[in-house]
């Protein structure tokens, strides 16, 4: 997992037009409030789209929304979930420490991943992170947006953690 704070090293389309979209709606501010994300203006973005909110402490990650694509790669819907239940513990440790560079530098943060599929291959996808605050100066929640390009194989990702949280429902 490489992440990167400069869009000129961005090459998934998806990920530039949030980052666009995300800057347009800062209006003069570091950055913006989640009051100003208008999911009608993004509605093509809307599957690969994951909302979330920060608590701490301790620093945790809840997902509040999942898009469709999301669901659909990773093969359950987490919607409503921590990070720290889904992911192995070094996987987890790098999506945290990108969560929380985002909320205390307040910036943007972009990326790509390399996870293995059912299949036994790899598959590399690209993901951004951009801040939100939430009536207020702090940061409070994130919109992020995962694009697969073309390519969407169901991956192992979080095949660890999905079949003993299954089995608790």
């Amino acid at each position: 997992m490489a992440s990167w704070r400069e869009i000129e090293k961005t090459q998934a389309v998806l990920v530039r037009q949030l980052y666009d979209y995300w800057q347009s709606k800062r209006r003069g501010r570091d950055i913006p409030d989640r009051a100003d994300i208008d999911p009608a203006e993004i509605k093509p973005l809307l599957p690969n789209i994951l909302i979330s909110e920060v608590s701490d402490p301790p620093f945790r990650i809840r997902y509040r929304l999942v898009g469709g694509r999301v669901t659909q790669l990773t093969g359950f819907d987490f919607t409503g979930r921590y990070l720290d239940e889904l992911l192995s513990t070094d996987f987890e440790n790098r999506w945290h420490d990108d969560y929380r560079e985002a909320r205390d530098h307040r910036v943007p943060i972009l990326g790509a991943v390399v996870v293995p599929t059912i299949q036994g291959d790899q598959f590399r996808y690209e993901f951004g992170i951009f801040p939100l605050t939430v009536g207020g100066d702090a940061v409070r929640q994130f919109i992020a947006i995962e694009d697969y390009g073309a390519r969407e194989p169901r991956t192992r990702q979080l095949e660890d953690k999905v079949k003993p949280w299954s089995a608790k429902r």
